[in-house]
């Protein structure tokens, strides 16, 4: 859980906190697994009427006692939770999750989705009694607030949600290598042409991913898993070819494109020497056993 803790300090988000803060005049946060927050927004980029409201001691217990509430249900749901404050504000919440490991959630918010009326207002100002606002005072706050369309907010909740995804992407590359520098290499290697297999790959890059030379990759890889590293990938290629074929109607030149093979003819000799039958009756006597079962 620390490294989760840790992409609360990760560049990456303090530059997309920089750049999202000049073009929408909101702040942009990272909310930790233990629901710290501020972790990468200062109170100075808050609106002024919340950060009134959390120098308050009433006030930051308020704030403190939404948070819990709405990362059980983002982390329930799966999805963003955007919500009005007892001030009246605006707030989504956008949960990140890896491996359905919960890694935190990205905030957004401090916005109205329209201008106050006399009576809006009225309740907040009960609401936020405890401050002892002056007359006028919380329309001039309101007056400095961003108001955001339906479509605009909707917009702004997708931009930030596109953020979660390249970082779920980005810190799951990360733990990858993480994992592949610190394990067997060639465990690491087994996972690396597991999860590339469709792609082009060679001994030679396999090799640099795990920080070996080719010729002692290939030594070592022969003799820990008894085959060599093409053949595995090409055994491995032909295993999650044979469960299209059983488990989906994607037609065989596809599935064979799909699974790395870059001729039908090929796949179509493989298939039929792991397997003992030709792709088309392997997915017959797969249909027919489906069928009887």
């Amino acid at each position: 859980m620390d490294k989760f803790n840790d992409l609360a300090r990760k560049k990456l988000l303090y530059n997309y906190h920089d750049a999202f803060y000049k073009l929408f005049h909101l702040p942009l946060d990272f909310m930790a697994p233990d629901n710290t927050t501020f972790t990468i927004c200062g109170k100075s980029h808050c609106n002024a009427l919340c950060a009134r409201i959390m120098e308050n001691e009433h006030g930051a217990a308020r704030c403190a006692a939404l948070v819990p509430r709405r990362v059980a249900e983002a982390k329930r749901t799966g999805k963003p939770v955007i919500k009005a404050c007892h001030a009246g504000f605006y707030d989504a919440l956008i949960p990140i999750f890896v491996n359905k490991e919960y890694m935190g959630s990205l905030c957004v918010g401090q916005f109205l989705k329209k201008p106050p009326d006399a009576e809006t207002l009225k309740k907040i100002r009960q609401e936020l009694d405890f401050l002892k606002l002056s007359p006028g005072e919380l329309e001039e706050y309101y007056s400095k607030t961003r108001i955001l369309s339906e479509e605009e907010s909707e917009g702004l909740i997708e931009l930030v949600q596109m953020l979660g995804e390249y970082i779920c992407e980005s810190y799951s590359k990360l733990r990858f290598f993480e994992s592949m520098r610190s394990s067997d290499p060639i465990r690491a290697a087994e996972q690396y042409i597991k999860s590339h297999y469709a792609k082009n790959l060679s001994v030679d890059g396999i090799a640099r991913s795990v920080g070996m030379s080719k010729s002692y990759f290939l030594h070592k890889f022969t003799e820990q898993t008894g085959s060599s590293p093409i053949a595995y990938l090409n055994s491995y290629r032909l295993l999650q070819a044979s469960e299209m074929l059983k488990g989906t109607n994607v037609p065989i030149s596809e599935i064979a494109y799909t699974c790395g093979f870059h001729t039908l003819s090929h796949f179509n000799k493989q298939f039929k020497k792991q397997f003992q039958l030709s792709p088309r009756i392997y997915r017959k006597h797969a249909s027919a056993g489906a069928g009887s079962a």
